[in-house]
């Protein structure tokens, strides 16, 4: 298996061979003691893993990591490692374009596990790009060819009045957010505790994602921004949106329309969540009546069977159908 190939800044001598002893098995590290070297490092090797401490002798590694990540490099990933744990930073590292925080103050063995985990993600992740790059021309032609403008959305819009299997909302977002190149994560949550959780490229959504989703949800309005991202939430869904415009007027048309789609999205659960009750009652009344001889409730029930499939039916929301005039 082919080693990762791995920027690693720190100028902790001690925690920098420990890194490298841990991670030997899987990467071939390059090591740097601070952001010169490391400047210094890019401009002849390409990484696929940039593993940056916080802190560093010439500065901070935030703008370093910004720096990296612009334009987005798709097949690498960016992790810090600090001992700081407010929520400030782990913000401003999300932003600057990193996957995960690591924490300094952590025993070898979890700080192993954590690694381990890390270039895990990092080898199903590039596997999902190849995919998705060996797919891209089905997966354009399938999905919305309106760009910029509120078509995608009024589709959107249709199809999750027609949704009722969950897992579909991934599709659905993906095709929305390709209309703007914006890239995004979501957490769905259902009444019975049940979550999803969906990104570009149907990658796994990482342990730094989960940790933000928990903190802005408890700490932030329904809708929150830091840099170039936007937080929305409603009682059952939430969603960041990543690389948003940095001029107002676009950004502003943009919070609004993912502010109606997260509400969108929201309602929908809570019907999916009704037709699912609705299902246990009548399996309920089935059970009830299954000892007993009564047509008249047994008509009433298959009538209540049948409009309830009628609902839950998935119909065919086809543009191509539409009837309609533009003037």
């Amino acid at each position: 298996m082919k080693k990762f190939s791995v920027l690693l800044v720190e100028d902790n001598h001690v925690y920098a061979k420990l890194i490298q002893l841990l991670g030997r098995d899987k990467a071939q590290f390059t090591w740097c003691k601070d952001l010169q070297a490391a400047n210094e490092a890019i401009k002849t090797k390409q990484f696929d893993i940039y593993l940056l401490d916080l802190y560093l002798p010439d500065g901070d590694s935030i703008e370093f990591c910004r720096c990296i990540n612009t334009p987005k490099k798709e097949d690498t990933i960016t992790v810090f490692i600090s001992g700081e744990t407010d929520l400030e930073w782990r913000l401003r590292a999300f932003e600057a374009g990193a996957e995960n925080y690591i924490q300094k103050d952590i025993s070898k063995e979890l700080l192993k596990l954590k690694l381990d985990s890390l270039l895990d993600y990092q080898a199903n992740r590039l596997l999902a790009l190849k995919h998705a790059k060996n797919d891209s021309k089905v997966q354009t032609d399938r999905t919305f060819r309106t760009q910029l403008d509120h078509n995608a959305l009024i589709h959107f819009y249709r199809q999750c009045l027609n949704l009722n299997d969950v897992s579909k909302f991934s599709g659905y977002l993906s095709s929305l957010m390709e209309s703007w190149e914006l890239d995004y994560i979501a957490r769905l949550k259902l009444t019975d505790g049940t979550e999803y959780h969906f990104k570009n490229n149907d990658e796994a959504i990482c342990e730094m994602e989960l940790e933000l989703f928990n903190d802005l949800e408890l700490n932030s309005a329904n809708v929150q921004s830091f840099g170039q991202s936007t937080f929305f939430k409603y009682q059952q869904a939430e969603l960041i949106v990543k690389n948003m415009p940095t001029d107002s007027y676009s950004k502003g048309s943009l919070v609004d329309i993912f502010h109606y789609v997260v509400e969108a999205i929201d309602i929908r659960l809570n019907e999916i969540a009704k037709l699912q009750h609705m299902d246990s009652i009548i399996q309920e009344i089935k059970e009830h009546l299954k000892e007993r001889e009564d047509d008249k409730s047994l008509s009433l029930l298959n009538e209540l069977v049948d409009d309830l499939e009628s609902i839950t039916i998935e119909k065919d929301l086809c543009d191509d159908n539409d009837d309609m005039v533009f003037f």
